[in-house]
């Protein structure tokens, strides 16, 4: 069973090694920098080697394909340009990272290898179901596995995935030797999440003097702006109008779902197996996996119409097509029970989704690009001015970044935006959200720093709230000033009609009710003694006063228990920090040259 599993899975598995190591195999091309801006066959330069464009679409292919067969769909232009991106990454980190291995000459033995393999396997292998019983990885079927010939291909992947990887995890072995863990640092992470502390406290909020007259004078607001002009620094910000062309399901679209379902259905009554057209034809990927099953359930769980089908059909029966909000349901009942006097029925489905057909993306795209190129040549208004059923819309003005309101996140469109002068004009439409839109770059605003008259109102603001935080200060101090010992804490709250609330036991890192983690709150509870009241605590609330009521103390014990555990994930953060930070260096270095938007 062990080796039929292997062998049912090997040639996804291997796909999965190799796109776990970062992407693709060593680049082994030449550096013939000639001083043209870039050739039509690479992608891009890094550290003068050129990554070819068919090895960047082959790896992008592998990236693709593995999305496709996790998801079950295909992609959207967003998704696509992400995988591109990751892509274009991953090339990038290969060839710098390969370049230091080669620089520093490191190998890896057979010996090497074998040694890995047995004793330190990839979580790749260490999480296969082939290798695991009841859910955990268990050795002697791995070792099994190692030792039967009919698995020579597989291991084959495995040896070529380890060769690759190994010399990587040595730079990183290299880079982050240096790393060390003190034991002081040990110490202090176990203290901060292991000792705690409970406390009473008051707080003193600010809005308490929300209707009190507060004055602020000219001076005070130009003083203010003059020491925090660059909090008002105001980065280029541009508009767009674009135009919608929603992609919608069409009668023909209807008609061929129905025409999909239909034909599913006389493949069933044929003798079809369900649980494998359901595999391969169901758009519902968490029961598709399942061979379409849905377990037992009972009335109130499904949709009204697939609960009236379900529940009316006979066990072993075909129904459908069922209509619901999700789309055609093909289903078939496969046993009934009652629990607790109640009727449950197991059953497997089909979902068939109403989705717009490649014509009618089609016809959507050709219809968006005529109005883009109309638009280039007589202008963007003109254009929309000759079909005034086209959905015209303006945004407000943003930043770069990728973000763009009422659209979203997305970068191709923001690159564009950012990347073109006013009145520019997006040659292709971007598909997003089942809406092909085209773009005009409609105004911009250059980098700038507001004048004070245009934040005069937001200052102001500020140094209102900062004078009521500073009035719930003198408040908190005229009240710490009558509580001369412990027990006052609560006499004086009782007196003036205080509020006494309890936080804790927390440590000093987690979110705690009622106070969060406001590291000054924290940090003075933790210096307190027991039955200590604090002076007045500043928050970005307002202010607080506590009283400690207990904190753990130290635990030899525990931490001697803890402390290995504990240095190994500082350590394994710590090199991981020190790797990333180095990799950041080494790439900002570098020479990279990136032709993507010439030639993809």
């Amino acid at each position: 069973m062990v080796m039929k599993r292997m062998r049912e899975h090997t040639k996804g598995f291997l796909v999965f090694l190799v796109l776990a190591f970062v992407g693709t195999i060593i680049f082994s091309w030449g550096m013939d920098v000639t001083g043209i801006r870039h050739k039509p066959n690479i992608v891009g330069e890094v550290a003068g080697q050129e990554i070819q464009i068919q090895q960047f679409y082959k790896v992008l292919q592998n990236r693709i394909d593995n999305y496709r067969q996790q998801t079950k769909k295909d992609l959207t232009d967003a998704e696509m340009k992400q995988l591109q991106n990751q892509t274009w990454e991953s090339m990038v980190q290969q060839v710098l990272l390969g370049k230091e291995i080669k620089k520093l000459g490191i190998t890896v033995t057979n010996q090497e290898i074998i040694y890995s393999l047995k004793n330190n396997p990839p979580p790749e292998l260490l999480q296969n179901q082939s290798f695991q019983t009841d859910g955990k990885f268990d050795s002697k079927k791995y070792y099994q596995a190692m030792e039967n010939p009919q698995n020579d291909q597989f291991w084959m992947g495995v040896e070529q995935y380890l060769r690759n990887y190994l010399p990587y995890q040595k730079l990183q072995d290299i880079i982050s030797s240096s790393v060390i863990v003190s034991n002081e640092e040990v110490r202090w992470q176990f203290i901060k999440k292991n000792l705690k502390a409970k406390i009473d406290y008051i707080f003193f909020n600010p809005l308490k003097f929300l209707k009190d007259n507060i004055p602020v004078s000219k001076e005070e607001i130009a003083s203010y702006y003059k020491s925090h002009k660059e909090d008002y620094r105001e980065p280029e910000t541009r508009k767009i109008k674009y135009a919608v062309f929603p992609i919608k399901i069409t009668a023909s679209d209807t008609a061929a779902t129905y025409a999909e379902a239909e034909r599913l259905i006389k493949r069933l009554k044929k003798g079809a197996s369900f649980a494998e057209l359901a595999a391969t034809f169901s758009d519902d990927p968490g029961s598709a996996q399942k061979g379409g099953e849905l377990g037992y359930f009972g009335k109130g769980v499904m949709l009204k119409p697939f609960e009236k089908a379900a529940f009316s059909a006979k066990v072993g029966a075909i129904v459908g097509p069922v209509k619901t909000s999700f789309g055609l349901h093909i289903i078939q009942v496969e046993a009934r029970k009652r629990e607790k006097g109640k009727l449950k029925i197991k059953a497997r489905h089909i979902l068939i989704k109403f989705e717009p057909s490649d014509d009618t993306k089609d016809n959507i795209k050709a219809k968006a690009s005529y109005f883009a190129s109309i638009a280039k040549e007589v202008g963007f208004d003109k254009a929309a001015g000759q079909d005034t059923t086209i959905l015209i819309k303006e945004s407000p003005f943003f930043r770069r970044g990728g973000f763009i309101p009422g659209i979203g996140f997305n970068q191709d469109m923001a690159k564009f935006v950012f990347k073109n002068k006013t009145h520019a004009v997006s040659k292709n439409p971007f598909e997003i959200n089942q809406q092909d839109i085209v773009v005009e770059v409609a105004a911009i605003k250059k980098a700038h720093i507001k004048p004070l008259k245009e934040v005069t109102n937001r200052i102001k603001g500020i140094l209102i709230s900062e004078k009521r935080k500073e009035k719930a200060g003198q408040w908190a101090a005229l009240e710490r000033a009558k509580m001369r010992k412990p027990e006052d804490f609560k006499l004086v709250a009782e007196k003036d009609s205080l509020k006494i609330e309890e936080a804790g036991p927390f440590n000093m890192v987690d979110f705690a009710a009622g106070i969060g983690n406001d590291p000054n709150l924290k940090g003075a509870a933790f210096r307190l003694k027991v039955n200590e009241i604090s002076q007045p605590i500043k928050t970005i609330k307002g202010y607080y006063l506590i009283k400690l009521l207990e904190k753990t103390k130290f635990d030899e014990n525990q931490f001697a228990l803890q402390k290995d555990a504990i240095r190994r994930q500082l350590l394994l953060k710590k090199r991981q920090q020190a790797f990333t930070e180095w990799y950041n260096q080494l790439k900002e270095a570098a020479n990279i040259k990136d032709y993507r938007d010439l030639v993809l």
